[in-house]
């Protein structure tokens, strides 16, 4: 079988000025963008109401179809909502093959907890669904509709006992009312296009099963069920215009072509994504951004040819708090170390006159180089530039920015402060050593990345070797990596309207992709047995030095080394080379350095990704990423510095 390459899907919505009107987000003729639609503080606030959560669990006991792990997810999740989120035993109602008959799984009983969930919800609450079981499609006259199954589906006929996609619309996404918060979790399969569960790794007697049901074969359908199954899906429903003003958010186990395992994990039958959904949650300490949990719960599913997917009704809502759970800095440690050496190495390139030619990446390191001196102390002689606008010696081929890498980490001692900026063009290759689960490694790309590859490209692994395995105990090092890992978003997705006409490429309309496509022969991911010479064959072996952010995220490898490394981007997004403020540059440097702005140079690494975020999400799909070694490390001030800054008005920003 020829190997996909992974990609989590994020399927979001933007509204109209209808919508936003209904919404009451339209004052005095302004709507969205002049009012900042997309900020969290205007939409998405802590849970201020009641919590309620029905939970259904569906093993399917002594049939055919019988799974092992639906109700351990259930009773999991019910111990997570309790422990962690506020919830409270009389408020969760569960529906599993074990209970008394008034609460077994059986359609008539889902329906009714629906409408027990919703029992005077109002805004402020917090509504929390999950299903764990078996997923189906049935065909219809305009085509398939996914269905989830009851546990009277095994003996009674469909579709009168299965529970269509629009009859979920109807009962779980319709009621919602504006201001409450609604989580949906669907751990099964709605596509029955695998027809068997493809593991990367050996179970041995443990190997999984799908979660789907076939339909019956002698299935009709009648016009009388046609209205009813007319839907658009379990999940990208949500974005329909008829939601705009929901705060709903829709999780499903797997693609719509992939297979939600049913398996055996950490010594109990469990789902595989909600174990990897609990486990992301734990391993956050329980306050994560939902767009993070996402790509930490893909990551845990290592292993599993399942990826997740996420579904809300705006694109702001994804770097919103789950469950509206904010995260507090703790109160027992003192969060700084006192600040010894400067260094800083600041790469641009904008690989001028070549086709790959971008325009706001020297911007982004010269207006990194005045924040540095004017707002954290930094000198010129402690700073290295390495842009094409510097002399020959100092231009950003390969080997000078290793020889910078190296500067950078010469002569380190505890309590120093060492800074690194990378703008320019990132792209993926075939990750020859087999240990990487998607067959492709991160990179760099140098001014000479038009020479062959690997050989003029920086790969992940020489930046850990360079720049993360040589940082001594007690010295922070803080990255930012304004460019793209991926390539699954071929075109950028730009949020505000794009001139066309005489205007259009007017720098107001310039939005350009940090991505650089690799050369043919080195763009194929590499096989899973690959690795097997490297050990990596399987999921316990996955090499631990991942990319250039996840490497230090909870890193066996790194421990406590004081290292937070910023992303432009998710992923499977693209990082935009834009025209803001009067020139060009990197949207995400220009967040990163407004929110800095905004805050007077003194704020924390949660509220700087936070405010980066806000000020992204106004008019870029790109969301960036913050990762660093250990939980308490994202309460420590950004660089040091704990009293405010004013400076002149005067300077290049």
């Amino acid at each position: 079988r020829e190997r996909e390459r992974e990609e989590t899907l994020l399927v979001v919505r933007r509204p109209s000025r209808s919508s936003l009107a209904a919404m009451g987000a339209c004052h005095g003729g302004q709507c969205g963008q002049e009012l900042g639609w997309g900020d969290r503080d205007v939409w998405v606030e802590e849970v201020t109401g009641r919590r309620r959560a029905l939970l259904v669990g569906i093993n399917y006991r002594g049939s055919s179809s019988e799974l092992n792990g639906c109700i351990n997810d259930i009773e999991n999740q019910k111990q997570v909502l309790i422990e962690h989120y506020g919830f409270v035993e009389s408020d969760i109602l569960m529906l599993l093959d074990d209970e008394s008959r008034d609460r077994r799984p059986t359609k008539d009983a889902i329906i009714a907890g629906f409408k027990w969930l919703y029992t005077d919800a109002g805004s402020g609450d917090l509504l929390f669904f999950q299903y764990s079981g078996h997923g189906s499609q049935i065909m219809t006259f305009r085509g398939q509709a996914d269905c989830i199954c009851p546990l009277d589906c095994l003996h009674r006929p469909w579709p009168d006992s299965v529970i269509v996609d629009s009859e979920i619309h109807q009962h779980l996404y319709e009621p919602l009312p504006l201001g409450c918060k609604a989580i949906a979790l669907f751990d099964c399969c709605h596509s029955g296009t695998v027809a068997n569960l493809v593991v990367k790794r050996d179970f041995g007697a443990q190997a999984p099963k799908g979660r789907y049901m076939k339909p019956p074969q002698e299935l009709k359908v009648t016009e009388a069920h046609l209205v009813e199954v007319a839907g658009s899906g379990i999940r990208k429903a949500v974005t329909r215009e008829e939601y705009a003003g929901h705060q709903l958010w829709v999780f499903s186990g797997c693609q719509d072509n992939q297979t939600s395992a049913d398996a055996h994990v950490d010594g109990s039958y469990q789902g595989a994504f909600t174990w990897a959904f609990i486990k992301a949650l734990r391993s956050d300490v329980w306050h994560e951004s939902y767009i993070d949990l996402l790509e930490q719960t893909k990551t845990n599913l290592r292993g599993y040819t399942q990826i997740p997917a996420l579904t809300t009704t705006l694109d702001s809502y994804l770097a919103s708090w789950y469950a509206g759970r904010t995260p507090q800095a703790p109160v027992t440690k003192s969060l700084e170390l006192d600040v010894g050496h400067r260094k800083a190495l600041l790469v641009g390139i904008n690989y001028r006159d070549t086709r790959n030619e971008l325009r706001g990446c020297i911007n982004d390191v010269n207006n990194q180089k005045y924040i540095l001196k004017a707002a954290y102390g930094f000198q010129d002689s402690e700073i290295m530039m390495l842009t094409e606008d510097e002399s020959r010696s100092n231009w950003p081929y390969k080997a000078r920015i290793v020889e910078g890498m190296q500067w950078l980490l010469k002569d380190a001692r505890p309590g120093d402060l060492l800074f690194f900026h990378y703008s320019g063009h990132g792209s993926q290759m075939t990750d020859h050593t087999g240990c990487e689960p998607s067959g492709m490694s991160d990179c760099i790309c140098p001014l000479d990345c038009d020479q062959p590859w690997p050989a003029h490209i920086i790969m992940d692994t020489e930046i850990h070797q360079h720049i993360y395995s040589e940082l001594p105990d007690h010295v922070k090092l803080v990255c930012l990596f304004d460019c793209c890992h991926s390539g699954t978003v071929a075109n950028l997705e730009y949020k505000r309207d794009l001139e066309v006409g005489p205007n259009a490429m007017s720098p107001q309309s310039y939005a350009a992709s940090r991505f650089l496509a690799p050369p043919a022969d080195v763009a194929t991911p590499s096989s899973p047995s690959a690795g097997r010479a490297f050990g990596c064959g399987r999921r316990s072996a996955m090499k631990p030095a991942s990319g250039f952010r996840k490497a230090v995220a909870g890193s066996h490898t790194y421990g406590n080394k004081l290292v937070w490394v910023y992303s432009g981007c998710q992923d499977n997004q693209t990082s935009a080379d834009a025209f803001e403020d009067g020139q060009y540059q990197g949207a995400f440097t220009w967040a990163c350095i407004a929110a800095l702005k905004n805050s007077r140079f003194s704020l924390d690494h949660w509220k700087l990704i936070d405010s980066i975020r806000s000020k992204l999400r106004r008019r870029y799909r790109q969301i960036p990423a913050l990762s660093t070694t250990t939980k308490e490390y994202f309460h420590r001030y950004y660089m040091g510095q704990k009293t405010s800054v004013y400076l002149p008005r005067s300077g290049c920003l």
